[in-house]
């Protein structure tokens, strides 16, 4: 029996998210392409719908759904989920030196360069691209699955394709902040991040952190020895993936390599609903609206404004919250879930006012597309935004 999905555009994201996570498992492949019917150019659900052709072994009609998610991952700008889509799609059917060259230069005249990963995959020459890609090697995992561990050797690097890890810094970074009184919280990876302590190449490395799966995730990695072969016949490869990698600073215990998670964090001002759900007798339910002053794919920095200005000792750290994004359009209202990790007061020219940061726990792939696409924005599309948010608050301070 198909599934019914009623009042397409008001489920239109939450259906697919369930798809996309496998929450909504569908194992016919005419309801799969009922739903691609109405989400036409969602590369996700082209790549889902190709493993699962692949899966009722119809190998030539996943070749093709495979074909089509690369062409619209290239055309989003992600090169890394498109060449995984053609590692697969190869895999069925070796490409012929016209087709292999046809996708090169897709990935190198449309692929988009905004962050250092992507700029790793559009400045290869043909030859390189081809090399490293027969040499990555596909790894899917559950949740709660250890990937690295501290101190142990580091002799692989992974590019993450869906779903999302945390990982915790060294322990001298970790015994350091507990002395002085620090509460560590994870970082969290998602989608085309990248993470491996292989460098230098030419001698033996430690995991400096321990990484760990959130939810399940799809990883490509290749191996220490075999890159560094590579490298040694193309050494534009190697100065190309250190361009990812930024110098350690051990005193902020950060991390070694930029990612696009960095490089998006924008001071748009986003609408956000805050709810704290009840916790037995100690902590009371608690709920309050504010301004999303500092919105990235890791978490947020709320003005909540003088909201906490009557209990200004009630503190909020460490609280589970549930989180409305208002991105000022009817369709995209992103409920999140997250963890208060710090608070404090700020006095203004108008008053004191709450700040308090916000973690999020886990980012559905629906949801990073939609926080990306809403933070990296062109000029103008930011620009609107700012009208779009300006003529608001006008409107309704006149009401």
């Amino acid at each position: 029996m198909k599934k019914v999905i009623p009042n397409i555009e008001e489920h239109k994201f939450s259906i697919m998210q369930r798809i996309l996570d496998g929450t909504v498992s569908i194992t016919s492949a005419e309801e799969f392409k009922d739903i691609l019917g109405i989400y036409p150019l969602d590369p996700f659900l082209h790549r889902k719908y190709g493993d699962l052709l692949f899966d009722l072994k119809r190998p030539t009609e996943a070749l093709r759904s495979y074909e089509r998610a690369a062409q619209l991952f290239i055309e989003r700008g992600m090169s890394l989920q498109a060449i995984v889509a053609k590692i697969l799609q190869w895999h069925i059917q070796k490409p012929s030196h016209e087709e292999g060259r046809r996708f090169y230069a897709m990935l190198h005249e449309e692929g988009s360069r905004q962050t250092p990963l992507q700029r790793f995959w559009a400045r290869m020459s043909y030859a390189e691209l081809v090399a490293v890609m027969r040499r990555l090697v596909r790894v899917r995992l559950t949740g709660h699955k250890k990937v690295t561990r501290a101190e142990e050797p580091a002799d692989q690097i992974y590019f993450v394709v869906s779903g999302t890890l945390w990982e915790m810094p060294p322990p001298d970074c970790a015994s350091e902040a507990n002395r002085a009184g620090v509460d560590i919280e994870p970082t969290l990876l998602g989608p085309n991040d990248i993470f491996g302590d292989i460098f230098p190449l030419d001698k033996p490395t430690v995991a400096v952190s321990e990484i760990q799966t959130v939810t399940e995730v799809e990883l490509v990695r290749i191996s220490k020895e075999v890159l560094s072969s590579i490298c040694t016949k193309y050494p534009q490869v190697q100065a190309l993936l250190q361009e990812i990698y930024k110098s350690e600073n051990r005193q902020n215990c950060d991390r070694s390599w930029q990612t696009v998670r960095r490089a998006l964090r924008f001071g748009l001002p986003t609408r956000v609903a805050i709810r704290c759900p009840a916790v037995g007798t100690t902590q009371s339910a608690w709920a309050c609206a504010g301004i999303a002053v500092d919105l990235s794919l890791s978490g947020m920095c709320v003005d909540l404004g003088s909201a906490l200005a009557k209990s200004p000792k009630q503190n909020l750290r460490g609280r589970l919250v549930q989180i409305k994004l208002d991105l000022l359009n009817d369709v995209a209202v992103l409920n999140l879930s997250g963890k208060i990790v710090w608070q404090r007061q700020q006095k203004t020219s108008k008053g004191s006012i709450t700040l308090i940061g916000v973690r999020f726990e886990t980012l559905s792939a629906m949801d990073r597309e939609m926080l990306t696409e809403y933070c990296s924005g062109s000029v103008g599309e930011q620009n609107l935004l700012w009208s779009l948010w300006d003529s608001m608050v006008k409107t309704e301070t006149h009401q």
